[in-house]
């Protein structure tokens, strides 16, 4: 007597197993079925992806005013930094002539001086007019411009490649570009690869990388499976449903419009301060990102953080960094847009965290690819001028450390002009264009 099957009481065939009573698959037409199976998915997965990519065109028409208001964040009025960069530079009517790029060392510096000059509180999210500097290029230009703030808190020299390449177009860019930068921006040990950062999570998808591909990356499972988002639409439409997602569960808020623009008017601390100069998140909402008038003075010693962030003068982000900043020249360079590059001040308790060695070939680097790319260069990173008192920490400059810092830029494209030429907006008179290169040549203002 043979065994039998407990479930059914029917004696088992040698194929079968008391856990596998099924039939097994029999004959040539059984692996016909399994391999005509196997073509009609791999057909389905790439009809549906022939079907995703008209909804990805994100990379061939850029970052647009259209594209923007799509997004949840516009619906919901709160986003990221880069959200409210890119809706502040792109609702615009059209390019300010200069913009300015940097992490919170520009920050800190626009909007602690901007407070004294317009007397006022700033609000780090929408008040992206750099007043101070405006102010001091209108006295040594003799004509009214617009400087536009797009300094990100934590951005490093690769963000701004991000930036430029997704907001500039052939119609709307500005003539003159600043961009503060300082060693952090290249070497942050906190930061493993380009990639990482915020503004590349939020402006890659509307940026060709080329060639720079690897670049953004330290690992190369991750540069794959970015690659792998960027060629397979079905795997991309995932961040399309996150967002349609956000946007259902965002129904029924009030938008950042609502909210009163005196939730920090509290702030009486330096550490609040730095908060704000320094914070970041994807809600950040009109009103809640203040920095008050007048701002109290306090001095921070964040030495310990930035011990951490130098503790290696030449990691692997260092020639990474390296390759976007001079892309982000070149690309400037090809679209006629002149360039001032800013080495920020720091204390010198700051500064001695890097040996010297490492000094010597920054500030050769910075100053070699500024000649190559035809960018002006500027080195404040030791300069005397600046003291102490003029500092928040040992890097972020207060609003007397930033009035200080924007004379002297002004001066700088007042004496150049190339630089002055660019400053002012295209559409003056040419016999007014031509008065200012001029005065700026015999350096006399009026």
């Amino acid at each position: 007597m043979g065994v039998r099957n407990p479930m059914t009481d029917r004696p088992m065939t040698e194929l079968q197993t008391p856990g596998n009573t099924a039939e097994q698959p029999k004959g040539p037409s059984n692996r016909k079925s399994l391999a005509c199976g196997f073509g009609v998915a791999v057909l389905t997965f790439a009809l549906i992806n022939l079907l995703a990519i008209g909804t990805l065109s994100e990379r061939a028409s850029g970052l647009t005013r259209d594209a923007l208001t799509q997004r949840s964040e516009e619906s919901s009025q709160e986003g990221s930094w880069s959200f409210w960069i890119a809706r502040n530079y792109l609702m615009k009517e059209k390019a300010p002539p200069v913009v300015m790029f940097g992490s919170s060392l520009i920050g800190s510096a626009t909007f602690s001086a901007d407070t004294q000059t317009v007397k006022n509180f700033r609000d780090c999210v929408i008040d992206r007019r750099a007043a101070t500097l405006e102010k001091d290029l209108k006295q040594r230009l003799g004509a009214r411009t617009e400087v536009f703030n797009a300094s990100i808190p934590g951005s490093m020299a690769s963000d701004a490649f991000f930036l430029s390449n997704a907001l500039f177009k052939p119609d709307n860019k500005p003539q003159l570009v600043i961009i503060g930068v300082n060693p952090r921006d290249f070497i942050d040990n906190t930061v493993t690869a380009p990639a990482d950062t915020e503004p590349f999570q939020f402006f890659s998808r509307y940026v060709n990388l080329g060639n720079l591909s690897k670049a953004a990356f330290s690992d190369p499972f991750a540069y794959l499976d970015w690659t792998f988002h960027q060629y397979v639409p079905l795997k991309r439409m995932n961040s399309k449903l996150s967002e349609v997602a956000m946007q259902l569960s965002r129904i029924g808020q009030k938008p950042g419009d609502g909210h009163p623009r005196t939730l920090v008017s509290h702030l009486n601390t330096k550490r609040s301060i730095m908060q704000v100069f320094m914070g970041g998140g994807m809600d950040i909402r009109k009103g809640e990102w203040l920095i008050p008038y007048p701002m109290p003075y306090g001095f921070q010693d964040n030495m310990p953080e930035y011990m951490r962030r130098y503790k290696n003068p030449k990691p692997a982000l260092y020639a990474q960094e390296k390759k976007f900043f001079n892309a982000f020249l070149a690309k400037l360079k090809n679209e006629n847009i002149k360039v001032l590059v800013v080495n920020m001040p720091a204390t010198y308790p700051n500064r001695s965290l890097l040996p010297d060695s490492f000094w010597h070939e920054f500030k050769t680097y910075l100053s070699s690819s500024c000649t190559k790319y035809g960018a002006d260069y500027m080195d404040l990173s030791d300069d005397f001028r600046f003291i102490t008192t003029d500092y928040l920490d040992t890097v972020h400059l207060n609003a007397n450390g930033g009035t200080r810092l924007f004379n002297l830029i002004a001066a700088k494209i007042g004496a150049s002009p190339t630089l002055s030429a660019a400053a002012i907006p295209q559409q003056l008179p040419p016999e007014l264009r031509t008065n200012i290169q001029t005065s700026s040549t015999n350096n006399s203002w009026r």
